[in-house]
């Protein structure tokens, strides 16, 4: 990597978020101030906009209840908050979007408005009985009926297992894929969408990069050793990844995962896999919504330091100046802020719908 990287501003660059729990979205509409309840146009989507983020991938249901605004049902959790990210985003009088097709797909950066990539964090919504005798056309019409309201991703699992396959509660090494995982993918493969594999067991993640014809990502999960528990990533893991196209996105975690310490984790991706393999998931919480649970005058006081007092500019421009430092180019930079995604987007995302 050669120095001489002179663009050190956000805005400079199109920034893809890797991952965006809907924490924000769901404690404002907890609030009972009627200010706090049109939350993406209101308060996320100007502090990104702010931060140069041009894109966000942000999960609209899943497995964990966190993401399905803590319904029970796996299907109407999901469909309930899909809806309400699809509401909040026409909300938003033009400053949102969703993307959909490669046509969608960012040039250059947004100077004054954001794109959410849909994400479903967990295939439970979309799984099957396990014996329900479906012809098989039919067992994977949910999956289809998510694409066709717009989600564009998918994480095969959280943290533990459905009938896809294991998710990392299940152990490190876990097991592979089931057939319907498999059917899955492949069925991901042909709609245009992006397989993402970050709460999987290491053996599910080989088994996908055996399985998929696309790129497979990690959109937000670390690496071993600079963070040594199970839901890291082992490099064989890494590679698995890589072999497919994809990339690792790395993230920040309060207490655990200082910047520089992901700068690391860039470095080491670098220099093992390449460039082209790395992200960037989630830089963590900013001024506007420092703490899950916490909204900014209307949760009890409490004091914040840090990366959480900052904003997201401040978040954006540190961690640009950290790379800079360690010679990656500008080039370089713009890849791993948000070109790699790009890059995978173009190759599985459909012409048209």
């Amino acid at each position: 990597m050669s120095t001489g990287t002179t663009r050190r501003d956000p805005h400079d660059y199109l920034i893809v978020e890797g991952h965006r729990d809907i924490w924000e979205l769901s404690d404002r509409f907890m609030v009972r101030d009627a200010s706090q309840h049109s939350p993406i146009r209101d308060f996320l989507a100007p502090r990104l906009i702010e931060g140069g983020v041009s894109v966000t991938i942000m999960p609209a249901g899943g497995d964990s209840l966190e993401e399905r605004e803590g319904r029970d049902d796996l299907f109407e959790g999901s469909m309930r908050t899909l809806d309400m990210l699809l509401v909040e985003i026409e909300k938003a009088e033009g400053k949102a979007s969703i993307i959909r097709t490669k046509a969608d797909i960012p040039t250059k950066p947004h100077k004054d408005r954001v794109q959410f990539f849909l994400d479903l964090e967990g295939g439970g919504s979309i799984q099957i009985d396990p014996e329900p005798g479906y012809h098989p056309d039919r067992r994977l019409g949910l999956l289809r009926q998510f694409f066709r309201l717009g989600v564009r991703g998918m994480q095969l699992t959280h943290n533990g297992r459905n009938h896809l396959g294991d998710g990392i509660s299940e152990g490190k090494m876990a097991g592979r894929l089931s057939s319907f995982g498999v059917e899955v993918i492949e069925e991901m493969n042909r709609l245009g969408m992006m397989i993402g594999v970050s709460h999987l067991s290491a053996n599910g993640v080989f088994h996908a990069a055996e399985v998929s014809k696309k790129p497979i990502v990690s959109t937000h999960t670390n690496i071993h050793p600079f963070l040594c528990t199970a839901r890291q990533h082992l490099e064989e893991e890494v590679k698995a990844i890589a072999s497919t196209g994809g990339l690792v996105g790395v993230r920040y975690i309060e207490g655990e995962t200082p910047y520089s310490l992901l700068v690391d984790e860039i470095e080491h991706l670098a220099k093992t896999v390449g460039v082209k393999h790395t992200g960037v998931g989630w830089l963590g919480h900013d001024a506007g919504h420092p703490a899950a649970g916490y909204v900014p005058g209307h949760s009890p006081g409490r004091q914040f330091a840090g990366v959480e007092a900052q904003n997201m500019y401040e978040h954006w421009s540190a961690f640009i100046d950290l790379l800079s430092e360690r010679g990656f180019t500008d080039e370089e930079i713009g890849l791993i802020l948000g070109g790699n995604f790009v890059r995978i987007w173009k190759e599985v995302l459909p012409a048209a719908c």
